[in-house]
């Protein structure tokens, strides 16, 4: 095997391109926005796989959201860019496999009364 910075080693592992895992798309399509801290989970609704569509990062990822997961811990575990986790997830939103969990409206978060009772068990402890 030929020296120098132009050959890999044989034991370095496969070396997928991000664009090979994603079919060369860059951008997530047709969702909203999946920031770092969105929340993800998996629908439990069967999912289609038609040949070649769903691929192992997209089972792993799918397997993931078993329970509730961040895109952020999604890219960690993975080891995958953001980037193409983010076209993932957006194919299994797309699929229904994985649903969005949305956050409350300001006016439906939790109140004052709430957390104060929360603090006062805790000092009770």
């Amino acid at each position: 095997m030929p020296t120098g910075d132009k050959w890999r080693r044989r034991d370095a592992g496969p070396v997928v391109r991000p664009y090979a895992v994603t079919g060369g798309r860059t951008e997530p399509a047709d969702v909203e926005a999946l920031d770092l801290l969105t929340i993800v989970v998996a629908t439990g609704e069967p999912v289609a796989d038609e040949p070649g569509r769903l691929t192992p990062e997209h089972r792993r990822i799918l397997g993931m959201c078993e329970r509730q997961v961040t895109v952020v811990d999604i890219a960690a575990e993975t080891t995958l860019p953001v980037g193409v986790v983010r076209v993932l997830l957006a194919d299994l939103i797309l699929r229904g496999a994985i649903t969005v969990m949305r956050k409350r409206p300001a006016g439906q978060r939790t109140g004052n009364d709430v957390l104060q009772e929360i603090l006062n068990g805790l000092r009770a402890l």
